[in-house]
C-alpha cells in the first residue's frame, strides 16, 4: 500500500491496483475567499496517476470543493456515504456516484480493496481502506471535535473490527470561526487561538492513543486566512505547539510513530519514501508565496443600493420567522451589522418583545452592544441559501466585536446567529427560562452520574484568554 499526502485533507491511497483520492481541494479558496490551502498542496503528484475513485467525506467546502472536482477526470467514481445527501450535487458535476451503506463495505477494483465508510457525528464520515494486508484509516474531521462518548465508541468499534491499523490520518484543526472571529475588550487574541488549538491537539493525541496505529498523521488543517483582519491567526494557530510533539511528550514509549507531515509526504509498505515534514508558518512566507491570493482575499466588490435593499428584505423576513424565539431573550440590546466599504449598516434592536431591523447610516449608529462586521455578499448568501450560513460560521465570514465584557457574557452573538441563518423551523419558540434551566440541570446531573463532563466548545468567555492588567 502506498499513501501520498497531497495537502489539507487530500491523500492518495494506491493498493491492489486501485487508487483512491480523498477530499481534493486546491483549485481556489473556499467559503468565499476566506480559507486557502497552505502549505500549498502538491497536486502535481497526481499528473501521471489514474484516479479510480474519489472519496468525499462530508459537505463542507474544504472537502467537497466544486472548483477542484471540476479539474478531475469524470472517469473517477465518487464514493460517499448513503447517509449523506451529497449524491445529487456530485452527479450534477458529471461523476458517477457510489453510495456506500454504513454496514456494508464496497469492493473496489477487482474486489481486493475494501472501502468502509462510517457516518460519525454532525454529518461527517470516516473511511477505512483495507487490502487484506494493510489498513489505512482516514478520519478527516470526523472525530477530533466529536463528544468524548462518540470518540470512545468509534475507537472501540474500529479497533475491534481492525485490530491492526497501519496508517491513521486524523484532523486536528480548529476549522471554525470560533474563537478567532470574536473581539472582547481585554482579550489576548493570540493566546485564545493557541488555547483553542491546544485543546484539539490533545483530542488528536487521545484518538491516536486509543487507536494505536503503526503510523499516526495529523492532517486536514492546512488552512490559512488571508483577510487582513484575521492574518494574525495563522501563526498563532499553527506554531505554538504541534500535535505530534504533544503525543511524544505524553506517550514516550508508544509503539505508534507519529509524523508531522507536509504535502508531498509518502509512505510505502511501512517505509517512509518521501519524508517531508511540516515547517513553522510565517506571515512573511505566506505573503511571498501567495501574493495574488492575498490581494484577491481582500478585494471587496462595490456597494450597491440594490444589494443592500435585497439583503435587508431577506433579514426582515427572517426576523418574522425568528420572532417567537428572539422575543423571549431576557433583556434588551442593540446589535449592528456593518459592511466593508459601505456607508450603511443594519441595526437590530430589541425592546421588550419588540424587535426591529432598520437601515442606518453607519456614522449615525450610536452606542451598540455588539457590532458584526461582514460583507453584503456573505450575508446575502447566508440568508438566501440552504446551509448558506456555513460561509459565516464554518468559514470566517465576519467579526463579532463586543463593546464590553458584560455584553459578551450575555452571548448576544447567539441571538444574531439565529437571525442570519436560513434554517427550516426557525420559527420555534425558546423554552421557558425555568424549564430550560431544569432540563439543563437534569442533563448535567446525569452526565456527572455517568462520570462524563463535556466541554462547551462554543463558550465564548470560557475560551477567551484575557491580558494581564
Amino acid at each position: 500500500m502506498k499513501v501520498t499526502f497531497i495537502g489539507h485533507a487530500s491523500i492518495l491511497v494506491e493498493a491492489a491496483g486501485v487508487s483512491v483520492l480523498s477530499d481534493p481541494w486546491w483549485n481556489g479558496p473556499c467559503f468565499g475567499a476566506q480559507w486557502w490551502a497552505y502549505p500549498l498542496p502538491q497536486h502535481q503528484l497526481l499528473d501521471d496517476k489514474q484516479i479510480d475513485y474519489i472519496y468525499i467525506s462530508h459537505g463542507h467546502h474544504d472537502h467537497l470543493h466544486a472548483g477542484t472536482l471540476a479539474t478531475l477526470p469524470k472517469t473517477a467514481k465518487v464514493l460517499v456515504s448513503s447517509s449523506l445527501d451529497l449524491t445529487p450535487s456530485i452527479r450534477a458535476m458529471g461523476f458517477e456516484v457510489i453510495e456506500v451503506h454504513p454496514d456494508r463495505p464496497t469492493s473496489l477494483g477487482d474486489g481486493a480493496l475494501q472501502a468502509h465508510i462510517m457516518p460519525t457525528y454532525g454529518d461527517d464520515t470516516l473511511l477505512v481502506l483495507s487490502d487484506g494486508q494493510q489498513v489505512c484509516l482516514n478520519l478527516n474531521d470526523a472525530l477530533h471535535s466529536a463528544p468524548t462518548a462518540v470518540q470512545d465508541a468509534f475507537i472501540q468499534r474500529l479497533t475491534a473490527q481492525f485490530p491492526s491499523i497501519d496508517y491513521a490520518f486524523c484532523g486536528y484543526g480548529v476549522a471554525s470561526h470560533f474563537p478567532n472571529c470574536y473581539r472582547v475588550p481585554g482579550k489576548d487574541a493570540a493566546a485564545s487561538a493557541a488555547k483553542r488549538q491546544a485543546y484539539f491537539n490533545r483530542e488528536w493525541v487521545r484518538i491516536m492513543d486509543g487507536l494505536k496505529p503503526r503510523f499516526g498523521f495529523p492532517f486536514a488543517a492546512d488552512v490559512v486566512f488571508l483577510q487582513e483582519e484575521l492574518f494574525w491567526a495563522n501563526e498563532a494557530t499553527h506554531n505554538p505547539e504541534r500535535p505530534t510533539d504533544v503525543f511524544s511528550a505524553n506517550h514516550p514509549h508508544a509503539t505508534t510513530q507519529v509524523v508531522d507531515i507536509a504535502p508531498g509526504f509518502q509512505v510505502v509498505d511501512h517505509v517512509i519514501t518521501a519524508d517531508i515534514r511540516r515547517q513553522p508558518v510565517t506571515s512573511e512566507h505566506i505573503r511571498m508565496a501567495m501574493g495574488p491570493q492575498v490581494e484577491r482575499a481582500n478585494r471587496i466588490g462595490p456597494h450597491t443600493d440594490a444589494i443592500a435593499m435585497e439583503t435587508r428584505q431577506s433579514l426582515e423576513s427572517n426576523l418574522s420567522n425568528c420572532h417567537a424565539w428572539l422575543a423571549t431573550f431576557a433583556g434588551d440590546y442593540r446589535i449592528a451589522i456593518a459592511f466593508a466599504q459601505s456607508p450603511t449598516s443594519l441595526l437590530l434592536e430589541k425592546r421588550g418583545a419588540l424587535l426591529t431591523v432598520a437601515a442606518v447610516a453607519t456614522a449615525d449608529l450610536g452606542p451598540v452592544d455588539l457590532t458584526y462586521y461582514t460583507r453584503w455578499a456573505y450575508l446575502r448568501w447566508a440568508l438566501q441559501r440552504p446551509f448558506g450560513d456555513e460561509i459565516l460560521f464554518v468559514g470566517s465570514g465576519g467579526i463579532f466585536d463586543y463593546a464590553s465584557r458584560a455584553a459578551a457574557k450575555r452571548d448576544l452573538h447567539r441571538e444574531l446567529m439565529v437571525l442570519i441563518r436560513n434554517l427550516p423551523g426557525s420559527g420555534k419558540q425558546r423554552p421557558a427560562v425555568g424549564l430550560r434551566g431544569l432540563v439543563w440541570g437534569a442533563k448535567q446531573l446525569v452526565k456527572r452520574m455517568l462520570g462524563r463532563k463535556e466541554r462547551d466548545l462554543y463558550d465564548l468567555l470560557g475560551w477567551t484568554v484575557f491580558k494581564q492588567s
